[in-house]
């Protein structure tokens, strides 16, 4: 046996595939009753053989894993479907070697992050050879919500996606907050020059068509509700703001989400924000100063802190109050009331499954953030 383990390690000029691949086939009968030392020495021979039998690889990279690490994170004769393979019948500890290999493609990616294994999804996440897909990245996003160190290895990727990270943001701590906030809320400048025209067909036939101006709704300069304004009995946002002082009822956040020009579902969500970032997106974008950001926060009945400093989450919220654009802040916050108020109401009760993955992409945020299961 060692010395058939020895043949089948020899490089490719020295054996012919055929000699190799029968003395392989007497190895497989004959390792299952030897020594884990030989099994070891015997996989630690295949790492560098480029056309290493198959039906040996796949049984010494399903041995122990004393045997199969290292063949299973350097091994240069494995294929995808055979990794997968292992993936599928191995444990965490398989798992995690083949997370570590250089250069890993997206359906490799697809099956570890599949196991939902939170150490094995890091392991993929720190290796910057390794690809995701979309459908993987979805996969780290819901898995994030019970796995805390998720979020600040998944923002840096450079396959997230903007509406990946407007949903990772609710659950995210505040590091990763501003990370996401830096690198996805930008400016709708060239949307609202290049749809320039729309805008004025859809003004001049009085705005009848409801998927235009939902969709117009989400890219137009202004932010605030000037319709709702001349109707409120408050006649402006902070007149409403003025008359939450004594406190915030459902009537009064409704009053205000109606006049930020956003759904009631969605001003509920930023005001219950843990963190408070979200409530410095909300008065940026729709121009509060300073002071009434403050008042706010206080009508909330949210717990006092220095304003200035980032260890409390009123700091926090004042800190992307002052940091952010308000154009970048308009982005952010007409993302979350496009995506998360979509079908809301009977999405509720859903859970991130499979089958939500085929959702439109609006319906998968919503089906996401409001998962009683999230």
């Amino acid at each position: 046996m060692q010395r058939l383990c020895e043949i089948v390690s020899w490089p490719e000029t020295r054996l012919p595939a055929y000699e190799r691949q029968l003395a392989a086939d007497i190895l497989v009968g004959l390792l299952r009753t030897t020594n884990v030392d030989l099994r070891r020495r015997c996989a630690h021979g295949l790492i560098r053989v480029q056309d290493a039998p198959k039906a040996l690889l796949r049984y010494l990279a399903r041995d122990e894993i004393s045997v199969a690490g290292d063949l299973l994170e350097n091994g240069v004769g494995f294929d995808d479907s055979d990794l997968i393979a292992t993936v599928r019948a191995g444990t965490s500890s398989h798992w995690l070697a083949i997370a570590k290999r250089r250069g890993l493609g997206e359906p490799i990616t697809d099956a570890l992050l599949q196991t939902g294994d939170a150490v094995t999804i890091e392991a993929v996440l720190r290796n910057q050879t390794a690809r995701l897909s979309t459908q993987g990245v979805d996969i780290v996003v819901a898995k994030s919500r019970q796995a805390p160190a998720l979020p600040a290895l998944l923002v840096p990727r450079t396959e997230l996606r903007p509406t990946q990270a407007l949903v990772l943001f609710w659950w995210a701590a505040h590091q990763p907050r501003l990370q996401i906030l830096r690198r996805f809320a930008v400016d709708r400048q060239v949307l609202i020059q290049e749809l320039g025209e729309v805008f004025k067909l859809a003004a001049a036939e009085g705005w009848a068509d409801a998927d235009t101006r939902k969709t117009l709704q989400v890219i137009e300069r202004r932010q605030r509700n000037r319709a709702a304004a001349a109707q409120s009995p408050y006649k402006s946002l902070e007149g409403a703001l003025a008359a939450a002082e004594g406190g915030l009822e459902r009537g009064l956040i409704h009053e205000i989400a109606h006049l930020a020009g956003v759904k009631p579902t969605t001003a509920a969500q930023v005001f219950a924000d843990a963190g408070g970032e979200a409530i410095g997106v909300f008065c940026k974008a729709v121009g509060l100063k300073r002071p009434l950001m403050i008042g706010l926060w206080k009508a909330l009945r949210r717990p006092g802190g220095d304003p200035d400093s980032p260890d409390n989450p009123l700091g926090r919220a004042v800190y992307v109050f002052d940091t952010l654009a308000t154009a970048k802040a308009q982005t952010v916050l007409r993302y979350w009331n496009w995506s998360f108020t979509a079908d809301a109401a009977g999405i509720e009760h859903q859970t991130y499954g499979n089958e939500v993955l085929e959702l439109s992409l609006a319906r998968r945020n919503a089906a996401l953030l409001f998962s009683r299961n999230g």
